[in-house]
């Protein structure tokens, strides 16, 4: 099945954004094997809050955004966790789509690239999964927490890797933040699991 422009438009934005990031060519091989899949569209408020207060871009990251904005109304939202883990404010403000990988609107097993939404003034808790992860910041501002680690405040361009079962968290301030993140190893199909009962802020 052939995807519609506005798909293949996203895809061929976040190839480019992938082969700009030398950190992500090292982490990951853009998949070869990618097939389409016409999952049917569910939105959540980030649907919304993504096409009009997505953060700020960078130069190199704009043009992503845009197709990323233009895609959001047809695709498949999702939601991780329940308001007893998060709580429902935070679930108002946050949502996420797997743009490729075994579950994605386009097919792979080679890894799994999603991409994340969080709205200003939220705690995303302590969590981990089994995956390796590579976390680029596509537009907005974020505090990535890893353990063992030091804090690191990211920006559009920036990069974050987290190891296996590693945990970490995330805190918006003023800001939104957007990403899109790559999963590579064991585990690709599998949900991140809560370290500890946090609640948003």
């Amino acid at each position: 099945m052939t995807a519609p422009p506005v798909f293949e438009a996203a895809l061929a934005k976040a190839k480019a954004w992938h082969a700009a990031l030398p950190e992500a060519v090292a982490f990951c091989d853009w998949p070869d094997d990618l097939r389409y899949d016409d999952r049917t569209p569910y939105h959540l408020n980030a649907t919304n809050q993504l096409q009009t207060a997505p953060g700020a871009p960078s130069r190199a990251s704009a043009p992503l955004l845009s197709a990323l904005q233009a895609l959001a109304p047809h695709l498949e939202w999702r939601h991780t966790y329940t308001a007893d883990e998060v709580g429902q404010h935070f679930l108002d403000h946050f949502g996420w789509f797997e743009l490729a990988g075994p579950t994605g609107h386009f097919v792979t097993q080679k890894t799994r690239i999603t991409v994340g939404y969080w709205g200003s003034g939220l705690h995303y808790g302590r969590h981990h999964h089994d995956a390796e992860e590579l976390y680029t910041v596509v537009a907005g501002h974020g505090i990535f927490h890893l353990d063992d680690a030091s804090d690191l405040t990211l920006c559009a361009g920036h990069t974050r890797f987290h190891a296996s079962n590693r945990s970490h968290a995330l805190t918006t301030t003023d800001s939104p933040i957007l990403t899109l993140v790559f999963w590579r190893g064991d585990g690709l199909a599998e949900a991140p699991k809560m370290t500890a009962q946090e609640v948003s802020v």
